[in-house]
């Protein structure tokens, strides 16, 4: 699937971007302490972990896929060393700027931290080269976090048409945690697990200007589980583990 390897290539890139930018300086900014974006994944449970069946296999991509956008909770926190700019009048937004020159890579990274009544929002904006891009005060990624602790979404936005690459949410209800990560007209990932640890996942991919089905599963608080795979809407194969 395109849109797969174009995700898997940004995370593999910006990972990397990450830790170039903060491997000078291991203490965070004691200034961003209240500001820290808190990342919700998905905990793989032990049944589901050890299977070999492919659909638990699948189950577990799937997952991992979502858990990776963690990495990009990771540039939410600025460097030691970055410049500081705050708004006097009350203390929102807060922004901070750092550079990275290494190799192929020569940014401007500038971070605006902002909070409203009800939520705390990120945006980081990407000026410079790496590996050949160009980016001119690209916004790169956008999130948002309720401040009582109940819903997150953080946006990430591609370079080439300054389009929505991949969005990541997940909001709780009634003791459950709803995930859904998404790549417009690419795929679309929902994920609940329970306060119990089982959960069910469902998989649907852009065919033909609509969202098509093609795997779901779920599993027990164990991590037993069933998994059915669809061709065109129509089952095609199914099992346990």
């Amino acid at each position: 699937m395109k849109t797969l390897k174009l995700l898997t290539l940004f995370v593999s890139i910006f990972t990397l971007l990450i830790v170039s930018s903060c491997k000078k300086d291991d203490n965070t900014n004691p200034d961003k302490a209240s500001m820290e974006y808190n990342v919700k994944t998905v905990d793989i449970p032990d049944a589901m972990a050890q299977s070999n069946d492919p659909g638990a296999q699948m189950a577990r991509q799937y997952i991992g896929m979502l858990n990776g956008m963690s990495a990009y909770g990771g540039m939410m926190t600025p460097p030691s060393k970055s410049s500081h700019i705050t708004n006097l009048k009350d203390g929102s937004p807060e922004i901070y700027v750092w550079e990275v020159n290494e190799g192929n890579i020569h940014c401007t990274f500038t971070l605006t931290y902002t909070e409203t009544a009800t939520l705390y929002t990120w945006k980081m904006v990407l000026d410079g080269t790496m590996d050949g891009q160009v980016f001119n005060n690209f916004t790169y990624i956008s999130a948002e976090e309720a401040k009582d602790g109940s819903y997150s979404k953080i946006t990430v936005f591609d370079p080439e048409n300054n389009d929505i690459l991949t969005t990541m949410s997940w909001y709780e209800e009634n003791g459950s945690t709803n995930f859904t990560f998404e790549i417009p007209e690419g795929i679309l990932l929902s994920i609940i697990v329970n306060a119990d640890n089982s959960g069910s996942i469902e998989l649907k991919e852009w065919i033909n200007n609509h969202w098509e089905l093609s795997y779901e599963a779920n599993w027990d608080s164990s991590g037993h589980g069933s998994w059915w795979e669809y061709f065109d809407g129509v089952l095609s194969d199914q099992g346990n583990w």
